[in-house]
């Protein structure tokens, strides 16, 4: 009589690596869809994380690199100053929010920097989001073509137009993803997968253009030029490509803002109201002016920043300082933050807040892996040219988009990076692969 031998193939197999990632790329394709599928899935993410102690070789790497890994801990280092700003702060409760909703600068790098993944998984996340947005894109299309005001959203159901300089940003990005994408993997595609991604890329862009989305086009704008200096240049060392840069940028801006009226009505209208606001509204209502009460803002708010240049006011008290400022104000416009991400850290953390918050941004910059630095450069320019008009770090898309993407550029992959020095980082793993496929021809020879 034959005995039964227990089967291993029914064993419950888990890998806590494998399901951070499939959150992480969750996390990171909701950004423009969803806020509370992001903080479910982010919530998700950190649990299979710490899951992952538990196996002797996740935690020894992870203990690893925690101990060698400066750029790891730039952003915690910065979220220090939060809580260092409560010990001044005269709204407690206040400070222990805003202390919430910066959690990213802590939790995504040590959760993120320290995940296993390879440069076609990390590429998979970059589609994602990109592909995510194509979606937004045709909600645009639809908002457009049926006029249907209640489509443009609310604060509670949000939508594109409710979120239009985020929602700008995100689709400028997605553009450039998709060129990367292309640029680097073309060889590898299928013709019908080099038509879909030409489409989608079409199509963010025209939902850029009907968006209306300033920060966006102007974005758009600014690194097209980029792109081709960074990745299309055969010439790597010359003046004239960056004088080639300067030129297209001219030509690429004119072109859309004298053949879009979606580009140049914005841009327009940011003028009028801007000499609008200088002149005291003489024929227009200053709370229909966003570019107008941008300027109230900072005119309100800037002898705040002087009276607290060295630290600021703290963590919590930017609304308890903020509001008596506008109680007076001489155009009867409400009181809102700032709108410029730079001049808010400053009220908040005075000077020595905004050198760290520059110093840790640089450091973590100059760390980007080479595999994907010039697309890390461009996001980081895209969201610096927002933080002027904008507090980008003040809400939750804001801080997750520019968190989730920053730490995904510092990942180092799991398999080879085949890149020698900074001379050849934007030089693909096929014709490196070429390359050294000739020199072993060669050597048989």
């Amino acid at each position: 009589m034959q005995t039964l031998q227990p089967s291993t193939s029914s064993l419950f197999k888990f890998n806590s690596e494998l399901v951070a990632y499939g959150f992480l790329l969750i996390m990171v394709a909701f950004i423009p869809i969803s806020k509370a599928v992001v903080s479910l899935a982010e919530a998700l993410l950190a649990v299979s994380w710490l899951i992952g102690f538990s196996d002797s070789e996740i935690r020894q790497r992870r203990l690893s690199m925690f101990k060698t890994t400066p750029y790891l801990w730039a952003f915690p280092v910065l979220y220090c100053i939060y809580p260092l700003g409560l010990l001044y702060t005269t709204d407690l409760p206040e400070g222990l929010r805003e202390l919430n909703a910066k959690h990213y600068f802590f939790s995504l790098p040590l959760m993120v920097i320290t995940l296993k993944m390879s440069r076609d998984q990390l590429r998979w996340i970059f589609l994602s989001f990109a592909i995510s947005n194509v979606l937004v894109a045709v909600s645009v299309f639809y908002i457009i073509a049926t006029g249907n005001d209640f489509l443009h959203g609310s604060t509670h159901v949000p939508s594109a137009f409710e979120q239009r300089p985020r929602a700008s940003l995100f689709l400028c990005f997605s553009i450039f993803i998709l060129a990367e994408y292309l640029r680097n993997k073309w060889k590898e595609l299928s013709n019908e997968a080099i038509t879909a991604l030409f489409i989608f890329t079409g199509m963010l862009l025209a939902g850029l253009i009907l968006m209306k989305g300033r920060i966006g086009q102007l974005g758009f704008v600014i690194l097209s030029p980029l792109f081709v200096v960074y990745y299309l240049q055969s010439q790597r060392k010359s003046m004239l490509r960056w004088l080639a840069a300067g030129v297209l940028t001219v030509v690429l801006g004119a072109g859309m803002y004298f053949g879009f009226d979606a580009v140049r009505q914005p841009f327009d209208e940011a003028m009028n109201e801007y000499r609008e606001s200088q002149m005291g509204y003489p024929s227009s209502e200053p709370t229909y002016s966003s570019i107008g009460m941008r300027v109230a803002y900072y005119e309100e708010y800037w002898p705040l920043f002087l009276e607290n240049k060295w630290i600021g006011v703290g963590t919590g008290d930017l609304l308890h300082e903020g509001r008596p400022l506008f109680e007076d104000q001489r155009f009867k416009i409400p009181f809102q933050k700032p709108h410029n991400q730079f001049l808010e850290t400053a009220i908040k953390f005075g000077l020595l807040g905004l050198l760290l918050l520059m110093t840790v941004w640089a450091v973590t910059i100059k760390s980007f892996n080479p595999a994907f630095r010039h697309l890390g450069y461009l996001f980081s320019l895209l969201l610096f040219v927002s933080m002027w008009s904008d507090s980008t770090l003040g809400t939750q898309g804001g801080i997750s988009f520019f968190m989730l993407f920053t730490t995904l550029f510092l990942v180092r992959p799991n398999d080879p990076v085949f890149v020698k020095s900074d001379e050849e980082d934007d030089v693909t793993f096929s014709s490196r692969h070429h390359r050294a496929g000739l020199r072993e021809g060669a050597k048989v020879e």
